[in-house]
């Protein structure tokens, strides 16, 4: 603990930050933005030592050019989702299952109640499920259980920051600064106890439709819930330049495209070697 730079018990890194969780506990936090994502594994071991994993500027801050041609390199050379194996774990898993609340009160004005509800169950639902178009067959034995409606908000800060671990699932729209979303996983011996998505209805607007003529810079829920709901069953990013294809790549394909909600191969293989 002496080595390790924390300031009044919170970790940031690159936009994503933590409290310290408890002795004997850990936490992966992930905020996804349209250039890329972030993530911090903060591990408190009751010995009281401290490990930090994913250190780092994981979107690679770089600029808009750099960004269009990785994705041209990408899209030359790239494994086609079915044929891309890619998949990386983080150090939990779900144990049987985890029920979770929606804050309905917090939904954008501009999309109906009962479809936001509807897009966050089927983004849980796709990762359970293995949704995919490959032909491959496999369920996940866990689950995530829709549990109706609750007046709290998700543990996560306006400013990027999981607020810590109340073994309360929560699913709300909030503000987040720069991300489209962030998870906060908390976990104690390699098993999920709590995991609060919060999904940034700021500075993002969000569709249940994306390929509707309507729809112009919106950014689909359920699309985003999927790639979210995979870190909550123990996934981690692979690289968007080599595997963009996957879900569970670092960057959402664009706004008003759903691409996210359907599994590639290293997703499910991902999911198979998780559980």
């Amino acid at each position: 603990m002496e080595n390790c730079p924390i300031g009044e018990r919170v970790i940031t890194d690159h936009g994503v930050g933590t409290v310290l969780p408890d002795a004997g506990e850990g936490v992966y936090a992930e905020a996804l933005t349209p250039t890329g994502a972030q993530e911090l594994e903060v591990t408190h071991y009751r010995d009281g030592t401290v490990e930090l994993e994913h250190v780092g500027n994981d979107s690679g801050g770089e600029t808009a050019s750099a960004r269009a041609s990785s994705r041209e390199l990408a899209a030359r050379g790239s494994l086609g989702e079915c044929a891309d194996r890619a998949f990386t774990k983080v150090g939990y898993r779900v144990n049987q299952g985890l029920g979770y609340r929606f804050k309905l009160s917090s939904t954008p004005r501009n999309l109906a109640r009962a479809a936001a509800v509807k897009a966050i169950r089927a983004g849980g639902a796709n990762m359970i499920g293995a949704n995919n178009s490959c032909h491959l067959r496999y369920r996940v034995p866990a689950t995530l259980r829709y549990e109706g409606r609750t007046g709290l908000s998700a543990d996560v800060t306006k400013d990027g920051r999981c607020a810590g671990n109340d073994r309360i699932n929560v699913v709300s729209f909030g503000d987040l600064p720069r991300a489209l979303a962030m998870t906060c996983t908390f976990f104690v011996n390699g098993i999920v106890t709590s995991s609060d998505l919060q999904i940034n209805k700021v500075d993002y607007r969000w569709t249940t439709r994306p390929g509707s003529r309507s729809c112009k810079r919106m950014w689909d829920l359920m699309s985003v819930v999927t790639h979210e709901r995979g870190h909550t069953l123990g996934l981690g990013h692979v690289l968007e330049a080599s595997h963009p294809n996957l879900t569970m790549s670092s960057m959402i394909n664009g706004a008003c495209q759903s691409s996210e909600r359907t599994l590639g191969r290293g997703d499910v293989l991902g999911l198979k070697a998780r559980y």
